[in-house]
């Protein structure tokens, strides 16, 4: 009997102190509950959905996001779907929406600039639309939308009005034999004709100084810009030349390298004296022979600047 009494005073001794474990371990740990999935909800609308379930909603990193809005949740910790117990914070990751850049300038770049200097600020090369200009050499961009300085999402892209250069012009090339070469070397020169080869020969029937021969040939088509090679009345010894000093300082101002090309005008013809890259502000200085009044072009970027004359 005091055996009986022995064991079932040991079973509930045993359920006793199961139960006390079981009740201490439910209340240290407390309620469980699963947590809910706030991604893409707005943070006051998934603050309200934690805190349906006795949970709290702590905002950590924020971050810039292509497909979540801007105030919207685009991470959570502890994920969705854990067993949490009550009071648990859950920490969010904040979209910052699409990150805009400022449109950079692409005036008077060309198209390899332009996606370089497009791809530096966050954004792609558009749709490229053309149109002929004589303001504007050929290949670079005129215009552009949107425009510089606006401000639009990043990997967007811009769209460009690029140059064709000039429309081509054409002339019928007159007859210009038996006239006077200093004459007709400003002639060609207005109408855009460059002048070629100058040889010299000499013949009593014409003025001395006159042009005795001519390519192109009366009555040919001649593109503008175009050159036209002279045969001059002229002997070698009536020629008169000189040393004239060229020094030229690249204007500051648009691209920090420019095409520079010098082209010298005088009695010898058109030649180019020199054409290369050159930076905004340096200095170019060439010593060259002419012969008569020399004339000097500055084309920058392939575009005519200005003209100085040597007397």
């Amino acid at each position: 009997m005091n055996k009986e009494k022995l064991v079932t005073t040991g079973v509930f001794t045993l359920i006793f102190f199961v139960t006390v474990y079981i009740t201490m371990a439910y209340v240290i740990r407390g309620k469980s509950v699963i947590v809910p999935n706030i991604k893409g909800y707005p943070v006051q609308d998934a603050r309200k959905k934690l805190v349906e379930k006795n949970l709290n909603l702590k905002e950590g990193t924020e971050s810039f996001s292509e497909t979540i809005p801007g105030g919207c949740v685009m991470a959570q910790d502890p994920i969705e779907g854990a067993y949490v117990k009550e009071g648990r914070t859950v920490y969010v990751t904040v979209s910052l929406g699409i990150k805009m850049v400022t449109v950079p300038d692409l005036r008077e770049q060309n198209t390899r600039q332009a996606r370089i200097i497009l791809s530096q600020s966050g954004l792609n090369l558009g749709a490229t639309a053309k149109i002929a200009t004589k303001d504007i050499p050929e290949g670079y961009i005129l215009a552009q939308n949107p425009s510089a300085n606006s401000m639009l999402k990043r990997n967007a892209s811009v769209d460009v009005l690029m140059s064709t250069g000039e429309k081509e012009v054409y002339y019928i090339m007159p007859n210009i034999t038996g006239k006077k070469y200093d004459m007709i070397r400003k002639s060609l020169h207005n109408f855009k004709l460059n002048i070629g080869k100058v040889s010299y020969g000499n013949i009593t029937d014409f003025a001395k100084g006159a042009v005795i021969d001519q390519s192109p040939l009366p009555g040919s088509k001649i593109k503008k810009g175009g050159t036209v090679d002279l045969t001059v009345n002229l002997s070698d010894s009536d020629k008169r030349f000189r040393l004239v000093n060229i020094l030229y300082t690249v204007q500051k101002g648009g691209l920090g390298m420019k095409r520079v090309r010098l082209v010298l005008l005088d009695n010898d013809g058109s030649r180019e004296i020199y054409n290369d890259m050159s930076r905004a502000g340096g200095t170019i200085e060439e010593a060259v022979r002419v012969s008569g009044e020399a004339v000097l072009q500055i084309y920058i970027n392939n575009v005519l600047l200005e003209e100085k004359k040597y007397e």
